[in-house]
């Protein structure tokens, strides 16, 4: 097969793409480098850095089966900062894609979020699972809105080609970890990678408010598994579908955890808060595993004992 994937030199899109030439697939990366750097040289790979907004490069004679779209900033200390960082990816990129795509025959993956539900169930008990037809909450014009807008709109696009009689999904991805996430933005979000720096510098663990909230983390290799089942799937994919991990840990517990696992103690401090956060995000995969026949294979204590492994500083 042919792929395009953008934000191919990204975390995930660089696993995935790995995973695709492994197989004998060729792949195309469109990638402007922002927060990534091209490290895969392989025969069967070609790359165009360029801004997914403003064109979908290919090479000549390379007409993709699949155009997988991950292109988009995650960091959420910089998209705070700039939200134009995700509102040009997700709504003008998907925009492109999507017509390249068109033109092509070509089936469209979107990488969308968990971050689209916003706080549906906040006010609900912990343990409450988000299923593809839950509602979505969400405070307006606040310091998060651009990423999760962005993504909503992103989804409204593909939705819009779907209607035109294309093959596309958008894939609600819920909180992808694993060895090489960028550490280099310490800030608000991306909580694994803040914990790893910390401990690296046997600084305390940076914990957002008490510490309640929680979330659900999915092991790299298993999200990229359901991407490749996506891509091969014989029939009309899903308009929607959630990928993720159903076990649920608080944020303080977390912290505590990778603690124990690194026998590194340097303690918490707690911040302030961050306005409009989402409470819970625990995902209803039912739907992937009826499906696709997929389920993640790695918990979340596995997961961490991994990361400590590869990231953590003895």
């Amino acid at each position: 097969m042919q792929i395009l994937v953008s934000g191919g030199d990204g975390f995930i899109g660089r696993h995935l793409c790995q995973r695709l030439l492994d197989r004998g697939d060729s792949v195309h990366v469109v990638d402007n480098h922002i927060t990534s750097q091209p490290e895969i040289i392989h025969p069967l790979l070609t790359r165009s850095e360029i801004d997914v907004a403003e064109s979908v490069m290919l090479p000549e004679d390379f007409q993709p089966d699949a155009f997988v779209h991950l292109a988009s900033v995650a960091i959420p200390s910089m998209y705070m900062d700039s939200p134009e960082l995700v509102i040009r990816p997700n709504v003008v990129g998907t925009q492109t894609l999507c017509e390249a795509a068109h033109k092509l025959d070509s089936r469209v993956l979107f990488a969308s979020t968990s971050e689209v539900y916003g706080a549906v169930i906040d006010a609900k008990p912990f343990g409450t699972q988000i299923d593809e037809f839950s509602p979505s909450r969400h405070g307006l014009l606040n310091p998060r809105s651009s990423y999760a807008t962005a993504k909503r709109m992103g989804e409204e696009i593909v939705r819009s080609f779907r209607l035109k009689g294309m093959n596309t999904c958008c894939l609600r991805l819920f909180n992808v970890v694993g060895p090489g996430m960028d550490v280099s933005s310490r800030g608000y979000g991306r909580v694994i990678p803040n914990f790893v720096k910390a401990l690296n510098r046997r600084e305390p663990l940076p914990i957002f408010g008490e510490g309640e909230q929680s979330r659900s983390f999915l092991w790299i290799d298993d999200a990229v598994e359901a991407i490749i089942r996506l891509i091969d799937f014989p029939n009309t994919m899903p308009e929607c579908i959630n990928i993720g991990h159903d076990e649920q840990v608080t944020v303080m517990q977390l912290a505590n955890r990778l603690i124990s696992i690194s026998k590194i103690d340097p303690g918490l401090i707690h911040m302030d808060s961050m306005p409009d956060e989402p409470v819970h995000r625990r995902p209803n995969i039912e739907f992937a595993r009826e499906l696709l026949g997929w389920s993640p294979t790695v918990n979340l204590d596995e997961i961490l004992h991994r990361i400590v492994s590869v990231e953590i500083d003895e």
